[in-house]
């Protein structure tokens, strides 16, 4: 199919960027900058972002974030399954009818609306690592100058008829709103032609690849300063020219020092452990918001959370308190030593738990190599199997060979884990009863054997301080405060 070719945008190399183009002050309240980078699909935004962040992270700690819906790359995904995916792709095809002609179908204006929460649960999150203190480099960004697929409102655009279609795009109108009030510090805007992108993306419709690639030029995000680039250039010059672009801006705030390079932030990982009701969360989310006042922190949670799943299963109406008993039952039977797993299904359950630890461990990890304090809510040992946060299908035996294997593996991961050791372990220390009074749905019982396992953990001979945590709760956070300080854990490192 024959298409127009866009008028080539001059590309601007490094050094080319005079200081009026760039934002010459910081914007109220942000500790680092947000960089977008936008434009049609083909134009390089992935690649150019992902040669960004190995430019700026070894400067300042840096998080890259996917800002779009990606309804597109699902809707390709799906029409290549077998048997359904040529039943998907006429079903959408008559639904994109549909909308041209009479609107959304109510099914078709639930599944649009679910990918416009996407986005914006994506886009808080990004507001929350920025927050934090990270440099944030956005694929993508959303904004209300031009709606339609290109980041913009696409309820609006549809024939407001019935009544969820309108209350949808009031809704949306609503939050396109709120993500324009945190504009970007800078905008790359990437520029290529129709047939350029159609040659990197052969699985578009290059009917919509032009009509994206004309609606780039009346991209606005309020008052924040664009740059254009013209990616049919050579890869190399692109990134100069983006890279000059970007470390402009984080010099405005102050993240790059005059020298040629900075040495990379040493990293740290503190651990919060103790019975449940020693205030574990609440101190790790107060240590994180007044640390990443000085320098990027985060929270890490590496509990599995199965006691809380279970107790909200109990307040299900009718089943629940059965169901709750039924699988109490089984989780004390897997964690009593001399018992045996009652079955397989039990088994993948806490190997799959034991999983979901073992990712937000690799997370947290990932993170204190790039410099970043993190705060962790408990913390994986190997000392006493299946409680307080031991490997799960270690203390009850199983005949069955599959679980003699998942309980292998899962051993191997929690050696991983328990042979990293933490900077520091706070350990929060409280009497059964107190932790009842202040978790009144928890088990005596088990809070008793909490407690005195919790004494016993040594974390690998890991750093570690001792805090009664049944003092009132302002001068048990004072006394961790001044442990972090006595180790050299606040503030820059």
């Amino acid at each position: 199919m024959p298409m127009p070719s866009a008028a080539r945008t001059p590309l601007r190399s490094a050094g080319a960027f005079p200081d009026s183009v760039l934002p010459s002050k910081r914007l109220p309240g942000r500790k680092a900058p947000v960089i977008a980078v936008v434009g049609c699909d083909g134009s390089g935004k992935s690649t150019v972002c992902e040669e960004l962040l190995k430019i700026l992270q070894p400067i300042y700690p840096t998080r890259q974030c996917h800002l779009g819906k990606q309804a597109g790359n699902l809707g390709r995904a799906l029409f290549k399954l077998p048997v359904l995916g040529n039943h998907i792709a006429a079903r959408s095809a008559r639904e994109t009818k549909r909308k041209k002609e009479k609107g959304f179908s109510p099914l078709g204006a639930l599944v649009n609306f679910l990918f416009v929460i996407r986005r914006t649960v994506r886009f808080w999150r990004m507001r929350a690592y920025n927050a934090a203190g990270y440099a944030i480099l956005a694929d993508r960004y959303p904004q209300i100058a031009c709606p339609g697929p290109m980041d913009g409102p696409y309820f609006s655009r549809a024939p407001q008829t019935g009544w969820l279609t309108p209350f949808l795009t009031a809704l949306e109108t609503r939050a396109f709103a709120r993500m324009d009030a945190f504009p970007p510090d800078l905008v790359i805007r990437l520029n290529v032609d129709p047939e350029t992108a159609f040659a990197r993306k052969p699985d578009h419709d290059p009917v919509k690849l032009a009509a994206k690639i004309r609606d780039v030029p009346r991209l606005r995000f309020r008052n924040a300063p664009i740059i254009d680039l013209d990616t049919r250039a050579p890869l190399k010059e692109v990134v100069a020219a983006a890279s000059q672009a970007a470390l402009g801006v984080m010099k405005v705030y102050g993240k790059v020092p005059q020298e040629k390079s900075l040495p990379t932030p040493r990293g740290a990982v503190i651990a919060l452990v103790g019975c449940d009701g020693s205030g574990k969360s609440s101190l790790s989310r107060e240590l994180v918001t007044e640390i990443g006042q000085s320098r990027p922190t985060r929270y890490g949670y590496l509990g599995l959370g199965s006691g809380d799943l279970g107790r909200r299963i109990g307040r299900l109406p009718f089943i629940g308190p059965v169901l709750e008993h039924k699988l109490g039952k089984r989780a004390k039977t897997t964690r009593t030593r001399g018992e045996k797993i009652p079955d397989l299904p039990t088994a993948l359950v806490v190997f799959a738990f034991s999983l979901l630890r073992y990712r937000r461990f690799r997370q947290i990890q990932r993170a204190a190599a790039r410099g970043e304090m993190v705060i962790t809510d408990r913390y994986p040992q190997m000392e006493i199997p299946a409680q307080c946060d031991g490997p799960g299908l270690s203390a009850a035996t199983s005949d069955n060979p599959l679980i003699q294997r998942l309980a292998a593996v899962e051993r191997r991961l929690y050696q991983r884990m328990a042979a990293r050791r933490p900077d520091l372990v706070v350990h929060l220390d409280i009497d059964p009863e107190t932790a009842q009074r202040r978790k009144p749905d928890h088990d005596l019982e088990a809070l008793r054997i909490k407690t005195s396992v919790m004494s016993r953990l040594r974390y690998n001979e890991a750093p570690r301080v001792v805090i009664d945590s049944r003092a009132p709760y302002k001068e048990v956070k004072r006394q961790v405060s001044e442990a972090l300080r006595q180790h050299a854990l606040t503030g820059p490192l």
